[in-house]
C-alpha cells in the first residue's frame, strides 16, 4: 500500500489496525461471510485522510470486500479519495462524504442507497472529550513517558462525550437500522469505556453480541460486535481473540460467552436422523408455547443451529402437571374434577402473574442459542449457550432439565 497524509493528521499504526480487520473475518467465518459470499459489503464511519481500514480490508481479503468510506472533514476526504486512487482500488472503495448538516453517523448517508444491504459497519472513534481529557495524568510521578507520539488534528483525537457517546449514537441508529447493517462493530481505546457501552447495549435490550480485546505491543484494544440481523448468531464468535502468545483478557461474569451446556439427547437407534430430532424439539418448545426457530443447517458438519425467546417461565412444574392429568386418565372422577379445577386454578393465576405487559418492549426472560449435533456411532448431542435475559444460567438449566425429564417420559411410555 501507498499512503500520503497531510500534516497533522493522524499516522495510523498497522498491526492493531489489521488485528480489527481479522477479528472482522473472525465474525465472517462463523456466520459464512467468507464461504458463500462472492462479496461482502462494509462500512468505515470515519476513515480519516488513510483511509487505512478500507485499503487494509479489501487488500487482505484479495479484493473479494468493497467498503463504503465515510468522511466529514473536508480535507481528510480529499486524502482518502487520493489514498485509494494511487493504490488503483477505485473499483473496490468508495469515499463518500458525512453530511456535515446532519446529526447522524450513518442513517443521512444511507439514504443515498436506500436498496442496498451491508455485511457490517465498522468505526474507530475518537477516544476523548477534549483535549484536556488525553493528557497523561501521573498522579504517582512514577509512570513512564508514553512510548508513542500523539499524532492527529483535533477532530481526529476529540468528539463531544468522547467514545461513549460517538458509539452509543451508533447503537441508537442501529434500532432504527437493524439489518440494513447485517454487524455493527466498533473499535474501543478505554476499557471504562468498553464496559459502559456494554451497559448501553444491555439497556437497548440488544442480546446478540460479541466482544474482544486485540493486543499489539504496549497497546490494548477492546472491540464489541452487536447485530438485529436474526440470521446472525455472534455467540458463535469466540469472546476472547489472543493476538499476542500469552495475554489473555478476563471479560466481567456477566459479559462472557460461558461454555454451552451440553448432552446426548438420543442415541442413533432412537431417532433416525437430525432432522428428527429438530422435529422433536420443535414440538417439545411448543407445549410450552415457546417458539424455536432455526437459524441455520450445517450438511457437511451435521449441526443444525437454532434460538429461542421466552419472555415468561412455562416449563417449570412440569411434574405437577403430569401428576395432574395421571390423575385425570385414572377416571377417578370425583377427585378429577376437584384437582382439574385447583390445578387449572392454579396454573391461571401462575400465568397470569407472568403474562408480561407487552412482549416487544419487555426484556426477555430467557435467551438462548441451541445447537443440534449428530457424532456417528455415538448419537445425538444438544447443546445450550445463555444469550441474555434475567433467568440466567439457571434457568437455562431449568430449560434443559425439562427437555432431559420429557425424553425419558417418551423412552418410559409403553410401546404399542
Amino acid at each position: 500500500l501507498t499512503l500520503e497524509l497531510p500534516p497533522n493528521k493522524l499516522v495510523p499504526t498497522l498491526p492493531l489496525r489489521l488485528n480489527y480487520i481479522h477479528w472482522l473475518e473472525d465474525i465472517g467465518s462463523v456466520i459464512d461471510w467468507m464461504e458463500t459470499r462472492k462479496e461482502v459489503h462494509g462500512i468505515d464511519i470515519g476513515c480519516g485522510a488513510s483511509c487505512i481500514y478500507p485499503l487494509l480490508a479489501v487488500v487482505q481479503s484479495n479484493r473479494r470486500w468493497k467498503m463504503l468510506a465515510i468522511e466529514k472533514n473536508e480535507l481528510s476526504l480529499i486524502s482518502a479519495k487520493a489514498n485509494v486512487t494511487s493504490n488503483s482500488l477505485e473499483d473496490y472503495i468508495t469515499v463518500v462524504p458525512q453530511p456535515t448538516d446532519g446529526s447522524t453517523l450513518l442513517t443521512d448517508v444511507l439514504k443515498n442507497f436506500p436498496n442496498k444491504k451491508f455485511d457490517f459497519c465498522m468505526c474507530n472513534p475518537p477516544f476523548y472529550d477534549s483535549a484536556a481529557s488525553h493528557e497523561v495524568c501521573n498522579r504517582t510521578g512514577k509512570r513512564r513517558e508514553p512510548t508513542n507520539a500523539i499524532t492527529g488534528s483535533g477532530e481526529e483525537l476529540c468528539t463531544p462525550g468522547g467514545e461513549v457517546h460517538f458509539v452509543g449514537q451508533l447503537i441508537r441508529e442501529s434500532l432504527v437500522l437493524k439489518d440494513r447493517i447485517s454487524v455493527y462493530t466498533t473499535m474501543i481505546g478505554h476499557k471504562q469505556s468498553y464496559e459502559e457501552i456494554l451497559r448501553l447495549l444491555k439497556r437497548s435490550n440488544i442480546h446478540n453480541v460479541t466482544m474482544s480485546r486485540l493486543c499489539q505491543g504496549n497497546t490494548t484494544r477492546w472491540s464489541i460486535a452487536w447485530s438485529h440481523d436474526v440470521g446472525v448468531l455472534l455467540s458463535r464468535v469466540h469472546t476472547m481473540q489472543e493476538t499476542i502468545t500469552g495475554h489473555s483478557e478476563q471479560f466481567p461474569k456477566s459479559c462472557k460467552n460461558q461454555k454451552p451446556m451440553t448432552c446426548r439427547i438420543f442415541t442413533e437407534e432412537e431417532m433416525p436422523s437430525i432432522s428428527a430430532v429438530y422435529d422433536f424439539l420443535i414440538e417439545l418448545f411448543k407445549s410450552i408455547e415457546i417458539n424455536l426457530r432455526m437459524v441455520k443447517k450445517y450438511e457437511k458438519t451435521s449441526e443444525i443451529v437454532c434460538e429461542f425467546i421466552a419472555y415468561q417461565n412455562t416449563w417449570s412444574h412440569q411434574r405437577r402437571k403430569r401428576r395432574y392429568d395421571k390423575l385425570a386418565a385414572s377416571h377417578i372422577k370425583d377427585h378429577l374434577n376437584a384437582t382439574s379445577a385447583d390445578s387449572s386454578k392454579r396454573l391461571k393465576l401462575e400465568n397470569d402473574e407472568h403474562q408480561p405487559q407487552d412482549i416487544e418492549t419487555c426484556d426477555p426472560h430467557l435467551k438462548a442459542t441451541v445447537y443440534i449435533n449428530h457424532k456417528e456411532c455415538v448419537g445425538y448431542f444438544l447443546s445450550m449457550q445463555h444469550i441474555g435475559g434475567i433467568a440466567g444460567r439457571d434457568g437455562l438449566n431449568q430449560v434443559l432439565q425439562f427437555i432431559k425429564n420429557s425424553i425419558q417420559l417418551r423412552k418410559d411410555l409403553p410401546t404399542k
